[in-house]
């Protein structure tokens, strides 16, 4: 094998947040590997929020099951090898090593073929290595989460069993389109032909956009807010349990392992897909859904981690997203669950951060504005020029450095907010975690 040091710097040197549509080059890649995406059952989750959740619920379902489940997820919050995953446990980076040789060696003959006109993306190398490893190791189910969109982002060469569709909002739009019509085509444009797809409550411009596509592709579209259900919350941090009527069958008393009322509807989603896929020869029984939504884990998102003061990560990365970290914070502090809040935040330089500071800002007591360890980072200082600044507030760059000032500051009973950007929360997650 290569020397691991030279593959690892041979895929930093591609850009990460570079689009080339397309899938040309991500099939010509899979043909020359063999075909690996072909060799097992596939469920996409594609959306603009609550993707990663839905793909997280959905994985600890198939494995309650009985069922050896791969997930790839992006992006990755403090190492990469946490987007392949099987069964709950990423792979190895030896294995991952392994992986990317033999995709960058099929890169590099196609592209001296001239099979495909330009080499493929930084995305497109870990999609098909990921192809490969679950083909490897012989899942029974890959859970694949979309990256960017769908019509070309480069999971979409399979032909999945189900598609999940989370709520949809306007996010990357450079790419996308500037409306929510536009951004809703490219994503269903996921949904195959006769396949079947699950839909989260969609504004109606949206809603709109996926009845269409569904109905020119002879696709059956699941819509979740059809199925009734009645959430309750459980303890101080907000874990719900739900009661559920499903397409198949109903369910009492489903506990959440991830917090939030954000969470419900993306259970309700997951328990929705798992059915589809027990419908199609999957195997997943009622015990196997109320036992995945209880044991889920997705780091990262509404988690809790230390005490006195605890501190609550959340890769709030869009202003969807901070809408809902911010209705999860009101909540809690409706419950007394803590005293006063201490905000570290810190955005990409691409998005929307006055529509984020606008949810957030007004509920934190102590604002420590700060930046993620990205090139595409906001300066930190950029954070206060703005309105409605908590009534403490300051600027400082360094990631640890800020998060130690909160919890300088903050007492037993408060709580410490690290959001804004998966980078951010991503960098400071393992010292927290032990």
């Amino acid at each position: 094998m290569r020397d691991a040091e030279d593959l690892r710097q041979r895929l930093e040197s591609l850009d990460p947040h570079s689009v080339q549509p397309g899938l040309q080059r991500i099939r010509a890649m899979l043909e020359a590997l063999g075909s690996p995406h072909l060799a097992y059952p596939t469920a996409v989750v594609c959306g603009t929020n609550g993707k990663g959740s839905v793909a997280a619920m959905l994985a600890a379902i198939g494995r309650a099951a009985g069922h050896r489940v791969g997930l790839y997820t992006s992006p990755h919050l403090s190492f990469l090898e946490e987007r392949f995953q099987v069964d709950g446990n990423p792979i190895s980076p030896m294995g991952l090593d392994r992986h990317l040789e033999v995709v960058f060696a099929a890169a590099d003959r196609l592209l001296a073929e001239g099979r495909v006109d330009e080499f493929p993306s930084f995305f497109e190398i870990l999609t098909a290595a990921a192809f490969r490893y679950f083909a490897e190791v012989r899942v029974d189910l890959a859970i694949l989460e979309v990256g960017l969109g769908g019509r070309w982002d480069a999971t979409n060469v399979t032909s999945p069993r189900v598609v999940v569709i989370t709520s949809i909002a306007l996010d990357h739009r450079e790419y996308l389109g500037d409306d929510l019509s536009s951004i809703a085509a490219e994503k269903a444009a996921v949904v195959p032909r006769a396949g079947l797809a699950v839909s989260a409550p969609q504004d109606p411009a949206a809603l709109e956009v996926l009845r269409s596509h569904c109905g020119e592709m002879g696709a059956t579209l699941w819509e979740s807010e059809r199925y009734p259900l009645v959430d309750r919350p459980g303890d101080e941090r907000l874990h719900y349990s739900i009661d559920c009527v499903g397409r198949v069958r109903t369910y009492v008393g489903l506990d959440l392992a991830l917090a939030g009322a954000h969470q419900v509807e993306n259970a309700r989603c997951a328990l929705l897909a798992a059915e589809a896929l027990d419908r199609h020869r999957l195997s997943i029984s009622s015990d196997a859904i109320w036992a995945g939504l209880r044991t889920v884990r997705w780091p990262g998102r509404c988690e809790w981690l230390g005490e006195g003061p605890p501190v609550l990560l959340d890769a709030a990365h869009n202003s969807a997203a901070a809408t809902a970290l911010a209705s999860y914070l009101e909540e809690l502090e409706r419950r007394g669950s803590y005293d006063r809040l201490h905000l570290v935040f810190g955005v990409l330089s691409d998005k929307d951060a006055g529509e984020m500071t606008r949810s957030l800002y007004p509920l934190a007591d102590t604002l420590i504005a700060t930046e993620p360890p990205s090139e595409r980072a906001l300066p930190a200082a950029s954070l206060l020029k703005t309105a409605g600044l908590p009534p403490s507030h300051m600027s400082v760059p360094d990631p640890w450095s800020a998060l130690e000032q909160a919890l300088d500051g903050a007492a037993p009973g408060d709580l410490v907010c690290v959001a804004g950007s998966s980078y951010l929360v991503g960098a400071l997650r393992p010292g927290l975690a032990g």
